[in-house]
């Protein structure tokens, strides 16, 4: 898959001239850099951004490298299955992004189709060795999507709130935080994703240091809700001194539905949280 395009090769991608494309990118509208010889060359996450914040219509998908969407917007979940199973990265990221470009929000990538196939493959290689190598492929295949993804986002205003995120102990899940990363920052607030197996008390001075109006909390594992069990409740008054509201979500987050605050939330899905994300940034 081709890391930049010219002008040319979009235009055609998008239906337009290639008069427009150059004429766009000499204004700034899209962001292009010039080779030694002078020809523009543009990015393929600038590409994805551009199409994405525009709307524009892919009428040959090929040329950037992706797959149709389909006619009906449906998320084909067997398909991506398949290409984490048989290990093809470029399959991986032309369905991830052919469906971000056909207009889809993360939320709904993630929470459809990315969790099923990873579903999927943690069911089929549940015992044994080769089992949890193939599990930690297909992690690392969706981790290289997503970190493309967010290449292609729109980078948070300067004065766009910030949302601070972790695993707890005891949970090494590393994809779980970077899709609440990635759906954060499409609503329009700065990420800081902390990552697996952070205590709680580093995500309380994360949350002071970075003023952050949210705080995340991804629990995938039945240990690491019990570590978090323990530490939740000074971290839920610690965070609620500094008004910032936690979204606590996982596989795992129904254990923690004892703590009862006006500032925690339980989230079942990664629209929950880009929904809450939405509203925090409409109110500020």
């Amino acid at each position: 898959m081709r890391n930049t395009l010219s002008p040319r090769d979009l235009a055609r991608a998008i239906g337009v001239s290639e008069s427009s494309l150059k004429r766009w990118a000499d204004d700034g509208v899209i962001r292009a850099t010039r080779t030694a010889g002078g020809h523009r060359r543009i990015a393929r996450q600038e590409a994805i951004r551009f199409v994405r914040e525009t709307n524009a219509r892919v009428v040959r998908p090929q040329i950037l490298g992706f797959l149709e969407a389909g006619p009906d917007g449906q998320a084909p979940t067997g398909s991506l299955f398949e290409a984490l199973r048989q290990g093809r990265p470029d399959d991986v990221l032309r369905r991830v992004h052919g469906w971000f470009l056909a207009g889809r929000p993360l939320a709904w990538i993630f929470d459809g189709p990315v969790a099923g196939a990873m579903e999927r493959i943690g069911k089929l290689w549940k015992h044994g060795p080769e089992g949890i190598l193939r599990e930690h492929q297909a992690t690392d295949l969706c981790v290289q999507a997503i970190a493309e993804l967010r290449l292609a986002l729109q980078p948070p205003a300067a004065d766009a709130p910030t949302a601070v995120g972790a695993a707890p102990i005891e949970d090494p899940y590393l994809l779980p935080g970077l899709m609440a990363a990635a759906v954060v920052q499409e609503a329009g607030m700065r990420p800081v994703n902390l990552g697996p197996e952070t205590p709680l008390i580093v995500l309380e001075t994360a949350a002071d240091e970075q003023h952050a109006a949210l705080a995340w909390l991804s629990v995938s594992t039945a240990r690491g809700a019990e570590a978090a069990k323990a530490a939740l409740p000074r971290t839920v008054e610690a965070l609620s001194r500094l008004g910032t509201h936690l979204v606590v979500g996982g596989r795992f987050a129904g254990r923690l539905d004892s703590i009862r605050s006006p500032h925690v939330t339980l989230a079942a899905s990664m629209a929950e949280l880009a929904a809450f994300a939405k509203g925090l940034v409409a109110a500020r």
